[in-house]
């Protein structure tokens, strides 16, 4: 009981399948081809077969991650398995395994801002697992004494037995080689997100992960106060909101010289945004690449901010010599070699005459030569040193 199985039409190998937790032995399971009851399924294995009430059957499974992921109840549209097993490669994440005795280090800590339905938690937190030790049991039930009511909590040494567990975990959580830290705005979501957590595989990823409920900034503030410093402690920042430009200015004091910053959006435009924010603030942040997430092959973007090629031309005829105004400018090639310049150049169209002051625009168009069916986008970015730059008078 409390295990989660799939079940697949044994006929039909393209059969997504039937998510199933068993309860109570007197429970079924409804589809349209009959029912199965968990009495049916109970003290079986996986790939043994279990017949419905019209004689349809379906073989048992233990679901992978990404069976969970597709199939479990959502309130929320979930990151699918093959953008989170991409967004984990991408965010190059390397553990130690935990080793008894080993010299205590900082430990490696991710945070996500937008937990949603709990998909790229799991992910993460598999990517992480082998970097904490097993979690201590609860001590063996040995009753003290009992009364004509029935067994009290088991008491050793003046400390009930579940207080005791209580304080092994807290000891255990303090020892951790990784941590998952998981952050979204609504209560309602982080507490449907962990409820997904705890019932995969009996909750065995549930212990590498933290909770949080509010707006990224402020935790980042409130980590600072309760760790009683300024220094970084991040390796790796993931941003699935609608506003993450809003929020790259605070996040940086918490993220790690050459720590990973991911910000995933459903909208290019909104990657362009934090190319924007970054330039126009300064930001120590070093792009690394923006990517197309799909259900094939990736494709790599180009987001940056430019100057329109012919905004910069009238200024400098505005400041030539009226004798050199009159020469002739050559035509660039627009081959496949050159043609990114050529483009460029387009982005100065509609760009009044009158206007010579500087100008920027975004450019955001795919790599040529890449072709896929696409989702989401995924920019990612290298933290630097922040370098002081001297004052000009």
């Amino acid at each position: 009981e409390g295990d989660v199985v799939l079940l697949r039409d044994k006929k039909d190998a393209g059969h997504e399948g039937i998510l199933v937790r068993l309860k109570k032995p007197t429970d079924a399971v409804s589809t349209h081809r009959g029912n199965i009851a968990h009495a049916d399924i109970l003290g079986k294995h996986a790939r043994q077969i279990v017949q419905t009430t019209k004689h349809t059957q379906y073989r048992i499974h233990e679901p992978t991650l990404a069976d969970y992921v597709r199939l479990t109840p959502r309130i929320v549209t979930p990151i699918y398995p093959s953008d989170a097993n991409l967004i984990v490669s991408l965010l190059d994440i390397h553990v130690d395994t935990c080793s008894p005795g080993a010299e205590k280090t900082p430990p490696l800590e991710i945070l996500e801002a937008g937990t949603g339905h709990g998909a790229l938690t799991l992910h993460l937190a598999r990517a992480v697992h082998a970097a904490n030790p097993a979690v201590p049991a609860m001590p063996p039930h040995t009753s003290c004494h009992e009364d004509s009511e029935g067994s009290e909590d088991d008491v050793s040494l003046g400390e009930s037995m579940s207080d005791l567990h209580a304080s092994n975990l807290e000891s255990w959580k303090a020892s951790r080689g990784a941590i998952v830290h998981t952050l979204d705005i609504s209560s309602k979501h982080t507490k449907h997100a962990k409820k997904i957590v705890e019932g995969f595989r009996h909750g065995m990823y549930a212990r590498d992960i933290d909770f949080h409920v509010g707006d990224v900034s402020a935790w980042i503030a409130e980590q600072h106060r309760s760790r009683k410093t300024e220094d970084p402690f991040l390796s790796c920042i993931f941003l699935d909101l609608p506003n993450a430009n809003t929020h790259l200015a605070n996040v940086a004091s918490a993220l790690r010289v050459d720590g990973m910053l991911a910000v995933f959006n459903p909208s290019i435009t909104q990657i362009g945004d934090c190319v924007e924010t970054i330039r126009e603030q300064r930001l120590p942040y070093l792009l690394d690449q923006v990517v197309e997430l799909g259900v094939g092959t990736i494709r790599q973007w180009d987001v940056r901010s430019v100057k329109p090629r012919a905004t910069v031309k009238m200024v400098e005829e505005a400041e030539r010599p009226a004798s050199d105004t009159e020469s002739s400018t050559p035509v660039e090639a627009t081959d496949a070699a050159r043609g990114q310049g050529a483009r460029d150049d387009e982005l100065a169209e509609g760009v009044a005459a009158s206007q010579l002051e500087e100008k920027r625009v975004m450019v955001c168009r795919p790599k040529v030569g890449d072709r896929v069916v696409g989702g989401g986008f995924l920019g990612l970015w290298r933290r630097m040193e922040q370098v002081e730059r001297p004052s000009t008078s």
